[in-house]
């Protein structure tokens, strides 16, 4: 009888976990991503091609989704909007009744 011999790859339940979450990481498909971030889909596809946005994972064939952490991490980086200290007030808007006599 053949001695069994060692697994070439440990089992799922021994590799390390890259992160420990407490929930199940989403993934976030291209319009997903444009409503979180505010940028439009050409924009996000110019920044992911110049290193400036996570990449994509591809799901399968010409689909592909972002990881949601990833997402999030980028908002967070990104600086607060700087608002200029004098900024003037802005009016509101008054409308007044046309056509009454």
């Amino acid at each position: 009888m053949p001695t069994p011999t060692a697994s070439p790859t440990p089992p799922a339940a021994a590799l390390p976990s890259p992160i420990e979450r407490s929930y199940r990481e989403r993934l976030l498909r291209a319009d997903d991503v444009c409503h979180l971030t505010g940028l439009g889909r050409s924009t996000l596809y110019a920044k992911v091609k110049a290193g400036h946005f996570p990449n994509a994972v591809q799901l399968h064939g010409a689909c592909v989704a972002w990881r949601e952490s990833e997402v999030d991490g980028w908002i967070a980086a990104r600086p607060a909007a700087a608002l200029p200290a004098d900024a003037p007030a802005r009016k509101s808007r008054t409308t007044t009744a046309q056509g009454a006599a």
